[in-house]
C-alpha cells in the first residue's frame, strides 16, 4: 500500500474540507434538501477490468440533474462501485458510503480501503464508494486542469513573497483555462450538490438511513449532508475533520499540520531528528544530480516526507526513514553507497510530485464553490507570513497554494456555498475521529466540528496519521468504530485512544 499522492491537505488520501457561507441552519439549510424525487434502484453488474474487476466489485451508474431540483435541465453520471458485504443476509446490515477526501480524488480509486477495514464491518455491510461529480468515471468530468509544484528556488534563501507572486500567476492560468473548457461543470461541482447526490445515492440503494465514513474532504461532504439531511443518518464518522466554522482563508492554517506530524515523528527517533538539519543545509548549498541528468533538491526531500509522515503507520515510519536515511547516503556515504543511493532517489515516490494535487483541477473546482470569499493579494501575503515561522519545514510549500488557490475564479462565484456552523438544531448520531498531530487536517478542527454538532462525540488517537480509522494499527480506535458503525449507538463521552507502534510495518519499494 502506498501513501496517497496529494494528501497534505484533505484528502490524504488529502486533501480533502470546507465551511460556507450560511450563518444558520434552521429553514435555509432545509429548504436545500427539497424537492426530492425517488431514485430508482441502482442496476449492478460485475466491474469490466482492473483492480476492481480482481477484487469482486460490481459496478453501476447513477444518473442526475447537473443541478439539484432541476429534473429537466443537464444530467450528468456518477460511476459506482460496490464490494458485497461477506457475510450472511442475517449479518448485513446495509451500505457503508465512503469517500477517501480531496477534494478532487475519484471514490473507485480507494477501493483498498475495503480490503482494511475491520472484518466484522466487512460482513455486515457492503461498501460503496463513488465518483463525485466531474471526476474519474463520472460523466462528464474536467480534463486538462493540472497544474505542477510549486516553484522555488533550489539553493540559497527563500523570497517566498515572490513565490507566492508567481504561484498566483500560475494558479490563475490553470483556472481560468479550466473555466474554458468546463464552466457550467464547475459551477454544480460545490460539495451541497455533493450531499444531494449522496442522500439520491442512498436512496438508490435501499438504505432507509446513510451509514457514512468520510475521511478528510471527505468529512466535509458529511458534515454538509448531516446539516441538510439531519433526520436521513443512521451513523456518520468523520474521519480528520475539516473545521466547519472556517472561511476559505482558514482553511491555509492547515499548511502547519504537516511540521507537527514531522515533529512527532522524529521525536519517536532522536537519531534522524540530528540528521534532518544537516541533509537540508547539504542540499540548500548544492542538489544531488541524479543518473537521469536531473537534480534533486531540498523540496523533492521535504515534499517526499510530509506525504510519507501522515501516511498509514504500516508505511509511515518505514517509508519516512528509507527517505531519510538515501537522502544522507547520498550526501555522506561511501562512493558505493552514494551510487546506490543516488538511482534510488530516481523513484518518483521520493521527490516532488509532477502534479500538485493540492491546487487546481479538481481541488480548486470544488473549493472556490464552496467558499464565497476571495482573499485580496495582501491578505494572501499576510496569511502567508503569520504560517512561515509556525512551520519552516513544509508550511511554506503548502500556504502559497491555499492562499492563493481562487486565483482565476473572480468571474465565476459561489453559487451555492455549503453551510457553515453552527448547527445546534441538528441532532446527528456522529463519530469524530482523529489524531493528535494529524499531518493534514489539525485535531483542533476535530474539535470545532464536535462544537458544531453536540451531539457527535470525538475519539481521539495519539499520533501523525491522517485518516485514522485505517491509517492507526490501534485496537483501541478501530473498536471502538467498529462497534459504533454496528450498533449506530454514539459513546456517551469524548475518548482517547493512546499512541500504539505499529505492529507491522511495509517494506519500502
Amino acid at each position: 500500500m502506498l501513501p496517497s499522492e496529494g494528501s497534505a491537505m484533505f484528502s490524504r488520501s488529502r486533501l480533502c474540507m470546507l465551511a460556507g457561507l450560511l450563518a444558520v441552519v434552521g429553514s435555509a439549510v432545509a429548504g436545500h434538501a427539497a424537492p426530492r424525487t425517488e431514485a430508482k434502484p441502482l442496476e449492478w453488474s460485475p466491474c469490466p477490468s482492473g483492480f476492481l474487476a480482481r477484487q469482486g466489485f460490481e459496478c453501476a451508474r447513477l444518473s442526475r440533474p447537473l443541478h439539484h431540483g432541476q429534473s429537466d435541465g443537464p444530467q450528468i453520471e456518477l460511476a459506482v462501485y460496490r464490494l458485497p458485504a461477506s457475510g450472511t443476509a442475517d449479518e448485513r446490515i446495509g451500505s457503508l458510503l465512503f469517500n477517501p477526501g480531496g477534494p478532487g480524488q475519484p471514490g473507485g480509486e480507494s477501493a483498498g480501503n475495503a480490503f482494511l477495514i475491520p472484518e466484522d464491518l466487512r460482513r455486515a455491510f457492503d461498501f460503496v464508494i463513488w465518483d463525485p461529480r466531474g471526476l474519474g468515471a463520472s460523466t462528464p468530468k474536467l480534463t486538462g486542469c493540472t497544474v505542477g509544484a510549486v516553484q522555488r528556488p533550489a539553493t540559497g534563501p527563500v523570497d517566498w513573497q515572490r513565490v507566492l507572486d508567481q504561484r498566483r500567476l500560475e494558479l490563475a492560468t490553470a483556472n481560468r483555462g479550466c473555466l474554458e473548457t468546463h464552466r457550467e461543470l464547475i459551477s454544480a461541482m460545490g460539495t451541497v450538490e455533493t450531499a444531494h447526490d449522496l442522500d439520491a445515492l442512498r436512496r438508490a440503494l435501499g438504505d432507509p438511513k446513510l451509514t457514512y465514513w468520510g475521511v478528510s474532504y471527505g468529512t466535509v461532504i458529511g458534515s454538509t449532508y448531516a446539516a441538510i439531511y439531519p433526520n436521513n443518518v443512521r451513523a456518520l464518522v468523520l474521519d480528520g475533520s475539516v473545521d466547519p466554522w472556517i472561511d476559505l482563508a482558514g482553511l491555509s492554517q492547515s499548511s502547519v499540520a504537516p511540521d507537527d506530524a514531522i515533529r512527532f515523528f522524529l521525536a519517536l527517533d532522536p537519531k534522524r531528528a540530528a540528521t534532518i538539519p544537516r541533509l537540508l543545509n547539504r542540499l540548500e548549498q548544492k542538489p544531488l544530480l541524479l543518473a537521469d541528468g536531473q537534480s534533486y533538491t531540498r523540496w523533492d526531500f521535504l515534499d517526499a516526507l510530509q506525504r510519507f509522515v501522515p501516511s498509514p503507520d504500516m508505511v509511515s515510519g518505514t517509508y519516512s526513514r528509507a527517505l531519510i536515511d538515501t537522502v544522507d547516503r547520498a550526501l555522506f556515504g561511501t562512493p558505493q553507497q552514494q551510487a546506490a543511493a543516488l538511482d534510488q532517489l530516481q523513484n518518483p515516490m521520493l521527490r516532488s510530485p509532477d502534479v500538485d494535487t493540492n491546487a487546481a483541477a479538481g481541488f480548486a473546482a470544488i473549493t472556490c464553490q464552496d467558499f464565497p470569499q476571495r482573499p485580496s493579494a495582501l491578505r494572501q501575503s499576510q496569511l502567508l507570513k503569520g504560517i512561515l515561522p509556525q512551520a519552516p519545514l513544509a508550511g511554506g510549500s503548502l500556504a502559497v497554494n491555499f492562499v492563493a488557490l481562487c486565483s482565476g475564479y473572480e468571474d465565476l462565484p459561489a453559487r451555492n456555498p455549503i453551510p457553515r456552523a453552527p448547527f445546534p438544531d441538528a441532532d446527528v448520531p456522529g463519530l469524530i475521529v482523529g489524531s493528535s498531530w494529524d499531518g493534514s487536517t489539525p485535531w483542533v478542527w476535530s474539535s470545532a466540528m464536535a462544537r458544531a454538532f453536540p451531539s457527535m462525540r470525538t475519539l481521539q488517537s495519539v499520533g501523525p496519521q491522517h485518516g485514522v480509522v485505517i491509517g492507526v494499527q490501534s485496537s483501541c480506535l478501530r473498536s471502538a468504530v467498529s462497534q459504533y458503525l454496528l450498533r449506530a449507538e454514539v459513546p456517551p463521552l469524548d475518548a482517547t485512544c493512546p499512541y500504539e507502534p505499529p505492529k507491522l510495518e511495509q517494506a519500502f519499494q
